[in-house]
């Protein structure tokens, strides 16, 4: 097996953080984005971002764990590998560092080489698969999931489906032309920054978040662990629904399912299963969920709600 290689440098933005003060989650990815980029041209896809491409890569799903966050100014680095190579998809690992080793984050993702004609998949190129040989990494431990499972498949419910079992619309908005890539279809990364820049809306698994004493004390929350699925693709213009639910909470974490649903249609556009905990932006530390805060979002879990 190789080594990981070296895909992004950077750093941590101030405007990419959110209130909790650190890297916000639609940002981890956009730097991702970067990275995975970064591999493709080096199988000697240099073409596959540009405009004119007539081909390129598309994310299927993927597996984010958050390790150490990361604060305005602070440097950062994202080593790749490819995990499988197999005939139309391939399994990258990146692996995001701080400057002095600690991990920030760690995304595993399963990517499709797909036509922009047909929006199908279709096999790689002979020169790729020659040239994935040489990336070919062991995942490594950190990057392993912890609460959730990559044998999970995702059900992509649509909005009829997601309404008889109970849920109701937590958020909606229109895609704007800075959330797409250069084919026109919404990345990954809006998708993931629509369901983040909504979690305050959703009182029924974060009551914390709508508690004045509460947020006057530090209380917020943060995401843990995701495991994100893309279903059918949204463009420029195109208007979404958003439904959350509880599926699991304990004293550390609570589990929700977030899914954005096409406001035309209802199909499902992105399904998202997320651990995350109550945070204090004081101490910097996770909180343990009292039992009365339990008792009160357990009585809010949505049965049998999958991704």
């Amino acid at each position: 097996m190789s080594k990981f290689i070296l895909t992004w440098v950077g750093e941590c933005s101030s405007w990419e953080c959110d209130d909790l003060g650190h890297l916000n989650v639609r940002f981890y990815m956009t730097k991702t984005a970067q990275a995975r980029q970064m591999l493709i041209i080096k199988l000697g896809l240099s073409s596959a971002f540009g405009s004119d491409s007539v081909s390129s890569i598309r994310v299927k799903d993927f597996h984010i764990k958050y390790l150490g966050e990361a604060r305005p100014g602070d440097p950062l680095r994202i080593e790749s590998g490819i995990l499988n190579f197999n005939k139309n998809t391939a399994r990258l690992c990146h692996v995001m560092y701080h400057y002095d080793g600690r991990i920030a984050a760690t995304i595993v993702e399963t990517v499709a080489h797909v036509s922009h004609l047909t929006g199908k998949s279709f096999p790689w190129p002979k020169r790729a698969r020659s040239a994935a040989k040489a990336f070919r990494v062991k995942a490594p431990e950190p990057s392993k999931p912890r609460g959730l499972s990559y044998d999970t498949r995702s059900l992509g419910l649509s909005e009829k489906r997601l309404k008889k079992l109970g849920l109701k619309p937590v958020g909606l908005g229109v895609f704007q032309p800075h959330e797409v890539g250069v084919q026109g279809h919404v990345t990954t990364q809006a998708l993931i920054g629509r369901i983040t820049e909504t979690a305050a809306s959703i009182d029924s698994g974060w009551p914390e978040l709508h508690d004045k004493a509460a947020r006057k004390d530090g209380f917020s929350g943060a995401l843990l662990e995701a495991r994100g699925f893309l279903h059918k693709r949204a463009a420029i213009g195109d208007g979404y629904h958003m439904y959350s639910g509880v599926v699991q909470i304990n004293q550390y974490t609570r589990t929700l399912v977030h899914n954005l649903v096409d406001a035309q249609s209802g199909k499902n556009l992105f399904a998202m299963q997320a651990i995350g905990c109550l945070f204090n932006l004081n101490t910097r530390k996770l909180v343990k969920a009292t039992p009365e805060q339990i008792a009160r979002i357990e009585a809010e879990i949505t049965q049998n709600l999958g991704v």
